[in-house]
C-alpha cells in the first residue's frame, strides 16, 4: 500500500474515533465522566485506538502536523492500556474539550 494510501486510511479511523467522541460526549455534564464507568470505558477505548492508529502514520505524515503531540498521544495510550486505575478524568474531560477539537481539526486539514 502507498504511504499516501496508507496515511488516507488511518487519517479517516481517526476522525471517525474523534466522532464517536463527540457522540458520546454530546449533552453530557462535566462531572459525568467521572460517575459514568460505561461512559469513561467508551472514551478511553476511542483514545487508545487513536494513540495506536497514530503509531502507524509515516513520519512526514506527523511532521507536517507538528502542533501535534503525537507522542503524548501515543504515551496516553499505554497508560490508558496497561495503567488504567492511574487515569485522572479531569485530565480525559480536558482532553475531549480542548485537545481532541484541535486534533480533529488539524486531520481534517490534512488531506494529503
Amino acid at each position: 500500500m502507498e504511504h499516501k494510501e496508507r496515511n488516507e486510511q488511518i487519517r479517516q479511523k481517526i476522525l471517525a474515533e474523534i466522532a464517536d467522541i463527540e457522540a458520546f460526549s454530546r449533552q453530557r455534564e462535566l462531572d459525568t465522566l467521572k460517575a459514568d464507568r460505561m461512559y469513561q470505558k467508551a472514551i478511553i477505548m476511542s483514545l487508545i485506538n487513536i494513540g495506536e492508529l497514530s503509531k502507524s502514520f509515516t513520519e512526514d505524515f506527523l511532521n507536517a502536523i507538528p502542533q501535534i503531540p503525537w507522542k503524548a498521544i501515543r504515551g496516553f495510550r499505554n497508560i490508558a492500556a496497561h495503567q488504567y486505575e492511574i487515569i485522572d478524568f479531569d485530565d480525559v474531560q480536558k482532553t475531549i474539550q480542548e485537545d481532541i477539537p484541535i486534533l480533529k481539526t488539524a486531520l481534517e486539514s490534512a488531506k494529503e
